[in-house]
């Protein structure tokens, strides 16, 4: 998060990603920054939240007041609340999924509930046929916005028919473009080498879905007729397919373009040129191409400019070309048909007058779509929603927030994971908050770093956690062995210290494997999955601990695969054998597995309550849901949490040990409670989660935090002299994995609350 200082005139505040990002929908933004910024002559100031990628480092201008790290959820809290506080008085959101955090764009309604101004929502995407996570950002969206921008009828017709938004809020405001005058191309031609040649043009961010590849293909015939021909494609590749799949897609077109004999016919530009540089290349060009293959496409600025520009335009009949360009205002072919865009091309050079007659149209139309039209389109929706906003109530009070409050938590780091971590893994130990070499590593904690860097990643999208995923990986898979067991200690000098490792590490590997396959990054996928699968022959021979991770691991494989009825039945076959221990071991007034509470317990009611979500066992619940009840009556102490201590634990019968009291067992209880929660509903577990993570923050027997905020480590433990000042990786590990799981917990749940809070508001809205 990043924020600048202002002065406190009245503003118009703009939510999108803005240049030098390089996203379509920033570059829309700016031009509409820019374009009300001269409607309002002074008056208003125009004020941008910029959503940005954490692995860019971008200089972004002035206007740019405060920037909201894409997948950080507390982040969007923060800038509603600068918002509130900065004579805002109404916010313009671009809405496009991809560009927020969260599951389907989910983050930025935690910005939106919070604001006290009006929202006027510009969407970018429509769809007819959303998934139900999109539904429900969609639905609320409509709810929460004072009015809905679209570019096409069809847009308002998918709003109105798919998502209920009433007509009254709905407004139809064209894409704009920049005002081109409509030339002839011949005198803009010299600039670009390119006298006597008819050129082609198609222009933005390449990526596989547009499809460039069948206007290659229909480019021989055209140009064995004309073979000064020359096709442009410009612009840079998709910075998210380069960071996913490099320039393969560019390398693909340019090596077709090569087979087909077309190496003087075609051009590949790879730039994200500047405004009035586009406006020089539309002016030259004859002919525009969009060969999307999205039907579903509800608007393009590409084709918005070419038509701007008067350019006769040959595009696939997506949903936004087939009303932009009807009334000859262009011409379509079908998808994935080189023949139709050759024959399309021919027909447009040998009709010079029909090409007339497409430009006359084509700019005709355009004149509503220009950027001062369609800036003084908004600034009039702007004044127009300010003018009838009331007092903004909030909605229902059914969230997690006030439980599970995500301003108050702190911001999760890897410093001190990084400091523990070299080109071999994570080492165990530290003193105070230095590495400890003497001690090497051990699966154990490579095993639960896998949770933590891939759950890090998968809120965050962090690099830097991807590269330690790397690193912990690795690992991993050189510490298993050839039966599909793990070695545990490995010295500093990367020999093996055991023969083999102990069933708990076992366990805590299959859990980690299996939590990367689920949430973690595709490369690793593969990897885990091959870890892991060789493992599972050893699951007959666990204890209670090592059956309660392993449960977890093959839980989170079945998520991948939840056709493995083989996997269903393991799963059962563990459940059923920690079970058989409860039975044996629990009582009257002791609902456990066994006769002591020792380290690590809550991992084992957590495993039960998985293993009846995926077998449909009612009696794995009910005990999941006994012992863990047990385990909080016995460490609740009014409003905090006193763990049981390692110092002679719990046993039956016998006083509990007061301490050393282990961060583990705290971590423990907050990803067991999520589970709780999630599978009975019941919001008391919330309640102890936040309780249970709180303990590392200092609210504890002692009132001493073991969470230091300037490296970033926890404690090994709180022992009755204070906490001990050793940092290592399994203390900070929990602290991270309660912090991340506590983040994703309100995100998820704060999201479901809101979702029915919208449709109670929506159900009044509908009634009034």
């Amino acid at each position: 998060m990043a924020e600048r200082t202002s002065d406190l005139k009245d503003a118009i505040a703009f939510i999108a990603t803005y240049p030098p990002r390089q996203c379509g929908i920033g570059t829309f933004t700016s031009d509409l920054v820019r374009s009300v910024r001269g409607r309002t002559e002074g008056r208003l100031r125009t004020v941008v939240i910029a959503l940005d990628e954490p692995s860019e480092d971008l200089d972004y201008p002035e206007e740019v007041q405060y920037t909201v790290s894409q997948h950080d959820n507390a982040d969007y809290v923060r800038a509603a609340e600068f918002l509130n506080y900065n004579n805002v008085r109404a916010v313009s959101l671009q809405h496009e999924f991809g560009i927020f955090g969260g599951r389907d764009g989910a983050y930025i309604l935690d910005l939106l509930r919070e604001l006290r101004c009006p929202i006027i929502t510009t969407f970018h995407t429509v769809l007819q046929e959303p998934s139900e996570s999109q539904r429900e950002v969609m639905n609320e969206l409509v709810v929460l916005s004072s009015l809905l921008v679209v570019m096409s009828e069809r847009a308002v017709g998918f709003l109105q028919d798919v998502y209920g938004a009433p007509a009254a809020k709905m407004r139809l405001i064209h894409h704009g473009v920049p005002a081109i005058p409509l030339v002839e191309p011949h005198g803009y031609k010299a600039q670009f080498e390119m006298e006597g040649r008819e050129l082609i043009l198609t222009f933005g961010l390449l990526s596989p879905g547009k499809g460039i590849e069948y206007a290659l293909q229909a480019l021989p015939p055209v140009a064995e007729k004309y073979p000064d021909l020359c096709y442009i494609v410009l612009g840079a590749t998709h910075p998210n397919i380069v960071r996913e799949q490099g320039e393969s897609y560019r390398l693909g077109l340019q090596r077709l373009a090569r087979n087909l004999g077309l190496q003087k016919n075609v051009l590949f530009s790879d730039r994200f040129v500047s405004l009035d540089e586009l406006c020089e290349f539309l002016k030259a060009a004859d002919f525009y191409i969009t060969p999307y293959l999205n039907r579903e496409q509800i608007t393009s600025g590409t084709l918005a400019y070419a038509l701007g520009a008067g350019k006769p335009i040959i595009s696939t009949p997506y949903w936004y070309a087939e009303e932009l360009l009807d009334g000859g205002r262009g011409q379509l072919v079908e998808f994935r048909d080189p023949d139709g865009i050759s024959e399309a091309l021919l027909s447009l050079l040998e009709n010079p007058a029909r090409v007339r007659e497409m430009r006359a149209n084509a700019y005709e139309f355009s004149r509503r779509m220009t950027w001062h039209e369609v800036g003084g389109r908004y600034l009039e929706s702007f004044r127009r929603a300010i003018s009838t906003a009331r007092v903004r109530a909030s909605m229902p009070d059914v969230s997690m927030r006030h439980v599970l409050p995500i301003t108050g938590l702190p911001r999760p780091r890897l410093d001190h994971l990084v400091r523990l971590t070299d080109d071999t893994g994570l080492l165990q130990h530290a003193r105070y908050s230095v590495p400890d070499r003497s001690h090497g590593y051990c699966t154990d904690d490579n095993a639960r770093v896998l949770v933590v860097a891939t759950k890090y990643y998968d809120l965050y999208r962090s690099p830097e956690a991807e590269r330690l995923l790397n690193t912990y990986l690795a690992f991993v898979s050189y510490a298993q062995r050839d039966d599909g067991l793990f070695h545990n200690f490995i010295g500093y000098d990367r020999r093996f210290l055991d023969e083999v490792g102990s069933e708990d590490c076992y366990g805590r590997a299959l859990w980690g494997l299996g939590y990367t396959m689920y949430r973690g990054p595709s490369p690793y996928f593969s990897l885990a999955k091959e870890v892991l699968e060789r493992a599972v022959s050893n699951l007959t021979t666990l204890n209670l601990r090592g059956r309660a991770y392993a449960m977890l691991g093959l839980y989170y494989y079945l998520q991948c695969y939840p056709e493995a009825e083989d996997v269903v039945e393991k799963i059962d076959q563990l459940a059923a054998g920690n079970l058989a221990l409860y039975r044996k071991a629990s009582g009257e007034g002791w609902p456990w597995f066994e006769a002591v509470v020792s380290y690590d317990n809550t991992i084992i009611p957590q495993s039960l309550f998985l293993a009846f979500e995926v077998t449909g066992n009612e009696t794995y619940r009910s005990v999941a849901q006994q012992s863990l009840d047990f385990i909080l009556g016995m460490c609740s102490r009014g409003d905090r949490l006193s763990l049981v201590g390692n110092d002679g634990w719990h046993a039956r019968g016998e006083e509990r040990a007061a301490f050393d009291q282990q961060p583990i067992d705290a971590c423990g209880l907050v990803e067991a409670c999520k589970v709780a929660f999630r599978l009975t509903g019941r919001r008391q577990y919330l309640t102890y989660m936040r309780m249970a993570f709180d303990w590392f923050l200092g609210v504890n027997d002692l009132g001493e935090p073991l969470y230091n905020f300037r490296t970033g480590g926890c404690s090994d433990g709180l022992t009755a002299e204070g906490a001990n000042l050793n940092q290592g990786a399994e203390s900070t590990l929990c602290f991270l994995l309660a912090l991340l799981t506590l983040v994703e917990t309100f995100s998820e749940q704060d999201r479901a609350a809101r979702g029915t809070a919208t449709r109670r508001a929506a159900s009044l809205a509908t009634r009034l």
